[in-house]
């Protein structure tokens, strides 16, 4: 059964896309010699803006609004979700749900008229959800029944949090809203971490904002990911920086790259924490 790590931050511009995307395609490429489920990843964009299906299946991104994600949140009962899915453009072992940006707005809008609005990605989703070791969820940049079913469906969160004042000051409303979620849906919600982000060693307050990261959630700080321009670029680029800037050897995901081997370590931390959970093996 598929361990499904929703990255949710209810602040806008804080690296949720680029960590799906990254987490999601890291993963594809560290379990790509793995036969069957557990070789297989998908991603989930919730996002109506769907940068994160931009980054990892251009010209696959987008569907009719009856064959698009949206489809899977408001029928009742929702329609198949196998003949939905799609390779990715750079990883054939990653596949995504095609979007449909006005759709997915209109879902937004009438989820909150629906019976048992909140678990309608759940349920939509779970008859494939042993066809794949990881599914990675992105969420849109607020509070709403698109992030709510995000955080239903998932097993684990991650939490990136933007290494500023307010994006640390910002989580407060989030964690209420997972503990929420926990009470009513999900009492096993875990959060995997809390990752520090668009990191800025130039600016005097990153540290000072790292270290009452730890004093808030000690151990629970992932190693933080830096700004950096190969990650504007690939996501300009539609695609995840271990394609932009790729390693010298197959079997190696960082390369010269500093965004590389920082995504590379959150790869490295999700595998030995969850591992066991998605296959009850060693990759």
């Amino acid at each position: 059964m598929a361990v499904i790590i929703t990255i949710a931050n209810e602040k806008g511009g804080v690296g949720k896309t680029t960590t799906a995307v990254n987490l999601a395609c890291g993963l594809a490429l560290r379990l790509s010699g793995l036969d069957g489920p557990a070789g297989r990843i998908l991603l989930v964009d919730m996002d109506p803006q769907g940068h994160a299906l931009l980054a990892t299946a251009f010209g696959q991104h987008s569907a009719e609004a009856a064959a698009s994600l949206a489809a899977l949140l408001i029928q009742t009962p929702p329609p198949s979700v196998q003949p939905m899915l799609r390779r990715s453009q750079y990883h054939s072992n990653l596949f995504v749900i095609p979007g449909n940006r006005p759709a997915l707005v209109e879902a937004g809008r009438i989820l909150p008229t629906l019976m048992a609005n909140e678990s309608r990605l759940a349920r939509a989703i779970a008859p494939i959800t042993s066809q794949f070791s990881y599914i990675i969820i992105d969420t849109p940049p607020n509070t709403g029944d698109l992030l709510i079913n995000a955080l239903v469906a998932a097993s684990h969160i991650i939490i990136p949090v933007e290494t500023s004042y307010l994006g640390v000051s910002g989580l407060r409303e989030l964690q209420r809203t997972i503990e929420q979620v926990r009470i009513h849906f999900s009492p096993q919600l875990t959060i995997l971490g809390y990752l520090p982000t668009l990191c800025d060693e130039q600016r005097s307050e990153t540290q000072e904002i790292l270290d009452e990261l730890q004093k808030r959630y000690r151990g629970q700080v992932l190693s933080p990911i830096h700004k950096s321009v190969d990650l504007a670029y690939a996501h300009s680029a539609h695609m995840d920086v271990f394609t932009y800037r790729p390693p010298r050897q197959r079997d190696q995901l960082a390369s010269s790259s500093r965004a590389t081997r920082e995504y590379a370590i959150l790869v490295e931390v999700v595998l030995r924490t969850t591992w066991k959970l998605a296959s009850g093996g060693k990759p």
